[in-house]
């Protein structure tokens, strides 16, 4: 008798599968069939795991979201709270460029806006509402002097995200203009 794959490693293989047709057809040319016949599967298989392409489009957005929480989250612990904030910054500029990189296709032609929406989204919220638990940290520690936290968050996250799409800036451009615009900020 075969062995038959656990749930969890047969839905990763739905969701790696159609990633790849995304990159390469784009999304509104991945069709469900495609995918079926692309893992060799029969199409009530597809629907055991999935309501519908749009489905499968929202895992791939948790994946790319899960990944991308943890590069932004990465070694903030047991900092001092100046080197923690540059690091979240460091780690959500770098974040948000791997996260675009992954939403580009293979060619020009490839449309993934759908899964861009979501995942830029997805990801925008959490930074924003990181960073304003950071704000709030600097604020209770006299680290900052910073009213409405929210919108400085809102706004710096914004404007990270605007400067990836935009492609010209650098990392550590990016980083020192947040930085700077923290700082300016956050001094009474």
């Amino acid at each position: 008798m075969a062995d038959q794959k656990d749930n969890s490693s047969r839905k990763s293989e739905f969701i790696e599968v159609a990633e790849k047709l995304f990159q390469e057809n784009g999304i509104v040319d991945t069709t469900v069939n495609s995918i079926v016949k692309e893992l060799d599967v029969a199409k009530g298989l597809f629907y055991y795991y999935f309501d519908s392409k749009d489905d499968v489009i929202a895992a791939i957005s948790e994946k790319y979201n899960e990944v991308f929480n943890q590069m932004m989250m990465d070694q903030l612990d047991n900092m001092d709270y100046s080197t923690k904030l540059h690091r979240f910054v460091k780690n959500t500029v770098y974040s948000f460029r791997e996260l675009n990189k992954k939403l580009q296709g293979s060619n020009d032609d490839v449309d993934l806006t759908q899964l861009a929406v979501i995942s830029k989204e997805e990801a925008k919220e959490k930074a924003i509402q990181t960073l304003q638990e950071l704000f709030e940290e600097g604020n209770e520690k006299n680290e900052l002097s910073l009213d409405y936290t929210k919108y400085y968050a809102d706004i710096l996250v914004g404007g990270i995200l605007e400067l990836i799409e935009q492609n010209e800036a650098t990392n550590k451009e990016i980083e020192f203009i947040i930085l700077d615009l923290i700082e300016r900020a956050g001094k009474d």
